[in-house]
């Protein structure tokens, strides 16, 4: 019999939904599980994978602090989409540290950090204690951490977009976004133009917030997703040329700034970059 079978006895099919709305209710509440944002986080020394010791926060503007598993499939997607964020950081004041159990093979680690190209020094947590102290429920997830040594930011694992939502928290921290441009980037404001156009802006801020800190491979990645939801939005057609152009490729970069001036022949950021452009040949 089905488990929710209409022809079950209503005490037993009340019973069964109450127990599976019970798993979600958890399920969700593990999604959500951490300390609240403004919490201290303690900057306890700690042992490192090589055998020395270290601190898990320095003075920087930005503490990213990726807990991850070895072996675990989605340990290895994250690694890699933080790897890619790394680039976009050089020379800021931005710390990254990765944090593994003292139950994980170190060997399993190692080799781990060697495929994603994930570079951070590698602190052990004993008996996940700085894990359990931010009240943190699943792996992998990023946390990052201020100069005040305050919790900012928390952000388990999506298969979609993760590099581009670590870099915007970050980017706030460094005062390079406001409070609003990173709402916009994670969430923008619903309009009555439908999805497709909702889910465009999205993605174009995600772009725009990529290409200022020079991740234009991401960037890229991102502005053509946005076009492909909305072919017809001048300023991602823009913005393609312009992050065409910062890749040395003037000669793919034109026909993007061209179509933007065709769909909006006001667009400063478009004419400019067809210009400069042109004057670079």
């Amino acid at each position: 019999m089905d488990r929710l079978s209409p022809t079950a006895h209503p005490v037993n099919r009340l019973v069964r939904v109450a127990v599976l709305a019970t798993a979600l209710t958890c399920f969700h509440a593990v999604l959500a599980a951490h300390a609240a944002i403004g919490t201290p986080v303690t900057n306890a020394q700690m042992p490192t994978l090589d055998g020395g010791k270290a601190f898990a926060l320095r003075d920087v503007q930005a503490n990213v602090l990726v807990f991850f598993r070895p072996n675990q499939e989605r340990s290895l997607g994250a690694l890699r989409e933080i790897a890619q964020c790394q680039a976009g950081f050089a020379g800021k004041s931005v710390s990254w540290i990765a944090v593994v159990s003292d139950s994980a093979p170190a060997a399993s680690v190692a080799a781990m950090l060697r495929d994603t190209g994930f570079a951070a020094p590698v602190l052990v947590d004993r008996g996940d204690a700085l894990y359990g102290s931010l009240g943190l429920a699943l792996h992998p997830v990023v946390v990052i951490v201020g100069r005040d040594h305050t919790l900012a930011a928390f952000e388990p694992f999506r298969s979609v977009d993760f590099c581009s939502v670590v870099s915007v928290r970050i980017r706030l921290l460094l005062h390079e976004i406001t409070d609003d441009e990173l709402r916009n980037a994670l969430a923008p404001p619903k309009s009555s133009e439908g999805g497709d156009q909702q889910v465009a802006r999205r993605y174009y801020a995600l772009a725009q917030a990529l290409f200022k800190v020079a991740n234009y491979d991401k960037a890229l990645e991102n502005v053509r997703r946005s076009l492909d939801r909305d072919p017809l939005a001048a300023p991602a057609h823009a913005l393609l040329g312009q992050i065409l152009s910062a890749q040395g490729s003037c000669a793919d970069a034109i026909p993007a700034f061209q179509q933007a001036l065709a769909i909006d022949g006001a667009s400063a950021s478009a004419r400019q970059g067809l210009e400069r452009c042109k004057s670079a040949r």
